[in-house]
């Protein structure tokens, strides 16, 4: 028999017929098992309802006992979507909000369920291919498309105001400026995708859900303008304070910070300093210093332990709630000695703390270099002797001289505890006495220090 293709289109009701007399072969053996979610169900019939034209489906068709049999090449999810339609097994839900909203196909208005059954879907038919060339077929039709991804698909099944705001926040000049995405991200919509996820952890909290953005995309799809300004107002007004930290002195696409799950992390803990009253003073020399330390000796081989543990948060199980919230609480603890002007925070603290102490006891003695805080060996401005760590003068203290306005690891000093009264400091911490840990199961801590210690 001579091999041939035909190019012909047929009605929703004659893919009915042929299922109904059983003619229509749905899943051959070379078809991959996948099952569209519900979204992608329900706005496939939101497309047919108002006549929008779908792709085509790839069948052969073979002569047997005088009848017509079509096997599906290409199509199974979308004739499988349409006839569970037909046989009401799901309703329109959302993402869809259109006129016919919690309806099955059998409480349609008669009218359109007349034009559904008659919608006309293009065919490309083949003729006497064997069982090998069908299995060609399949592979080269699926072969050289590229797949959607979740994102390009999320933009067909959840069309909304979440979506539309997330395509113009990921527009935003500062992104480019901070070297968050590359060429390949932006075609392929990726970097609409982070930043609905942002969105979403801005609007719902920090979560390891993955389908957190699908939640917002079908929640948030029709927003009321008052809410969605303000959203939009909340989520420019953290970027912009990170475009001030990273300016062009210190530019974040050089740095680690430009990772997406430390990005993330760091949004967080901008968002929620900002939501708490504070801002960003004008002098951000010494946050930067502690930025650049800590960039250069986050990794999962650092000397510096606390250091090792948060590079092992962002590749190990790096979007699970508890690795992004113990990041987020780090980074926070790092920034608020800037953005608050104060250290009385008591997580502030003891993260303070534990890396000033994890860095201090890690360094080389003779280790010069970063200048915050000093290596093991410090004179101490108390009583100006040399300090090893091991003194007759008892534990060593951490504090920041009188008269400092931000309070971060680059200006912190070392001194002997027994000497803490001869310090002209502003605030003290007993360094090595506080356990200073961050929870891996993080529960946020706004308890306040009453006065220096």
């Amino acid at each position: 028999m001579a091999k041939k293709w035909q190019s012909s289109p047929h009605t929703i009701a004659d893919i009915r017929e042929w299922n109904e007399n059983g003619t229509l072969l749905l899943q051959p053996d070379y078809q991959r098992r996948e099952v569209w979610g519900d979204a992608a169900r329900v706005m496939l019939i939101d497309s047919i309802l108002n006549e929008i034209p779908m792709p085509k489906i790839f069948v052969s068709k073979a002569i047997k006992d005088m009848r017509t049999y079509r096997s599906v090449i290409d199509g199974q999810q979308r004739i499988t979507t349409i006839l569970s339609f037909l046989n009401d097994a799901f309703q329109l839900e959302a993402p869809y909000c259109g006129p016919h909203e919690g309806r099955y196909f059998a409480t349609l208005p008669e009218g359109v369920r007349d034009d559904f059954l008659l919608y006309s879907i293009d065919f490309n038919e083949a003729s006497g291919l064997s069982p090998e060339e069908l299995r060609e077929v399949y592979s080269r039709v699926n072969k050289y498309l590229v797949p959607l991804n979740r994102q390009e698909l999320r933009k067909a099944d959840f069309p909304g105001e979440f979506l539309k705001i997330s395509e113009e926040l990921a527009n935003l000049d500062a992104l480019d400026d901070m070297g968050l995405f590359n060429a390949t991200a932006r075609r392929r919509s990726l970097d609409v995708e982070y930043v609905s996820e942002l969105l979403a952890a801005q609007l719902r909290g920090i979560s390891d859900k993955k389908d957190a953005i699908d939640e917002c995309c079908r929640d948030y799809a029709v927003w009321p303008l008052a809410e969605s300004t303000a959203a939009r107002a909340e989520f420019e007004g953290a970027i912009s304070d990170i475009s001030k930290i990273f300016d062009s002195t210190y530019p974040m696409k050089k740095t680690r910070w430009k990772q997406k799950a430390d990005f993330y992390s760091f949004f967080c803990a901008v968002l929620t300093l900002r939501r708490s009253g504070l801002a960003l003073p004008t002098d951000l020399s010494f946050l930067r210093q502690d930025l650049t330390l800590l960039d250069s000796r986050i990794a999962p081989t650092s000397e510096v332990s606390i250091l090792s543990k948060y590079a092992v948060y962002c590749v190990s199980q790096a979007n699970s709630s508890s690795s992004r919230n113990w990041r987020m609480a780090f980074i926070r603890a790092i920034l608020r000695g800037t953005y608050a002007g104060s250290i009385h925070e008591r997580e502030q603290r003891n993260i303070l703390s534990e890396t000033a102490s994890d860095i201090r006891f890690a360094i080389d003695p003779n280790f010069n270099g970063d200048g915050c805080p000093p290596a093991k060996g410090f004179v101490c401005e108390g009583c100006g002797r040399y300090d090893e760590g091991e003194t007759s003068l008892g534990r060593s203290i951490l504090y920041w001289p009188a008269g400092s306005s931000v309070f971060q690891l680059s200006n912190a000093k070392w001194a002997h505890s027994a000497c803490k009264d001869d310090l002209n400091a502003v605030t003290i911490i007993e360094g090595t006495e506080i356990p200073g840990v961050i929870e891996d199961d993080y529960e946020h801590d706004d308890e306040e220090i009453d006065g220096d210690e």
